[in-house]
């Protein structure tokens, strides 16, 4: 295993070099980077943020950045952690820390200068790899033999770890289901397993936010079987699901090279109906509109439709008129996901009419049926539904004179 980076572009790039330069200038040898970079750079993955971790205090930081010309933010000074902006880019930049006192939620710290402190802090061991302005890698807690085997093991005792914030649980799976390869570290696993409660403790908001990275990977189907089968889906939502649904759903993904849905991937995990599916989102604090998907996912107003839409294209029109695309959509993947014996047509051939497909407008309006003698209220509204319906049956072919006439008769 490789322990430079050299080779990495961002390593090189002006935006880089401005803030390592500046911390360099400070002080000599007090910067690295550190975490997901370095990391996804021996795994030979996309680098998207950069994180660099130095020995100087974030004072020392706001104040070498502003000499330098820099744009400096205190997002996080607290923990230690300054946002440095060069040529439009942010880097986190995080002073050295030790754990002084944690709750299984979060961490008082204090700052060090000690690289093998703020290594033993750390989650996994290929998270604690730090990497010099050169790209040499120095590796305190045996983290390259990780990046090797594409595995995570927990720095030091898991355990402990895990006690320090129960959300590594979900990090342990989140990874593995991205970068791993093989099988789960044992120990890491059986601790996961153990501690599993600690995980009613976080609070919804990150819940929520580490499920979505989990199920935004491109085939996480292993991983999430494994959470199944160890009780961690039930412990964080109440339910354990269906595996058969998810996978068929990841399977068109992969079949299909669609880009992962996780909103969707949720709705077929959780296998639920409109009630579920409410509860689990109040529960997990999702947001209006991500709520609203799920919910729309699982309507059941235009199922006699939906399944008649895989045989018949009218049908598709009235379920697409009665849900909307995007809902229309969902629930023609689900069902075919959710299907032992595939249906005479293909979902990819409903999804990809329900994207192309335009509405038409409903010719008569409220106004029109007023002319006619109609009074505002209720029965108005019933005679427009009525018309609506029979306009949709027929496949928006009647027109306004026609829907006109059926009303007068």
């Amino acid at each position: 295993m490789s322990n430079s980076i050299a080779d990495q572009s961002w390593l090189h790039a002006p935006a880089t070099r401005d803030v390592i330069d500046m911390l360099e200038h400070e002080q000599a040898g007090s910067a690295r980077f550190v975490g997901g970079c370095v990391r996804n750079a021996l795994f030979g993955e996309p680098v998207n943020d950069i994180d660099i971790a130095t020995q100087l205090t974030p004072q020392t930081v706001l104040a070498a950045a502003r000499k330098a010309g820099l744009r400096a933010v205190p997002t996080g000074i607290d923990h230690g952690t300054v946002t440095v902006i060069a040529r439009g880019e942010p880097f986190e930049v995080t002073t050295l820390r030790k754990d002084v006192a944690t709750d299984g939620r979060r961490a008082v710290v204090a700052f060090t200068k000690d690289w093998s402190e703020d290594a033993e802090r750390r989650d996994f061991r290929v998270n604690a790899l730090y990497a010099a302005p050169d790209g040499t890698v120095h590796d305190p807690t045996g983290g390259l033999a990780d990046v090797e085997a594409r595995r995570f093991v927990f720095v030091g005792d898991a355990e402990t770890r895990i006690r320090e914030d129960y959300l590594r649980i979900l990090r342990l799976f989140r990874f593995s289901a991205w970068y791993g390869r093989g099988e789960l570290d044992e120990i890491a696993f059986s601790a996961a397993k153990k501690l599993q409660q600690g995980l009613r403790d976080l609070s919804a908001e990150r819940v929520w936010s580490e499920t979505k990275k989990l199920l935004g990977a491109p085939d996480p189907r292993k991983i999430v079987q494994l959470m199944s089968g160890a009780d961690l889906l039930k412990t964080l939502y109440g339910v354990n699901g269906s595996l058969r649904v998810f996978d068929g759903i990841v399977d068109q993904d992969v079949q299909s090279g669609l880009a992962p849905d996780s909103l969707l991937r949720f709705v077929a995990l959780a296998d639920g109906g409109p009630e579920r599916i409410k509860t689990m989102a109040a529960k997990l604090k999702m947001s209006n509109a991500e709520a609203g998907r799920l919910q729309s996912a699982v309507d059941p107003s235009a199922e006699k439709d939906l399944k008649a839409a895989f045989g018949d294209l009218a049908a598709a029109e009235r379920a697409i008129m009665a849900l909307g695309a995007q809902a229309f959509e969902d629930q023609a993947r689900l069902a075919a996901a959710g299907e032992v014996v595939p249906p005479p047509r293909d979902w990819r051939i409903l999804a990809d009419y329900a994207r192309n497909w335009e509405q038409p407008d409903f010719p008569v309006t409220g106004g029109d049926l007023i002319l006619m003698g109609y009074e505002p209220g209720p029965m108005l509204g019933d005679a427009l539904d009525e018309l609506k319906a029979h306009w949709v049956s027929e496949r928006f072919e009647p027109s306004k004179q026609d829907l006109l006439d059926r009303l007068k008769h």
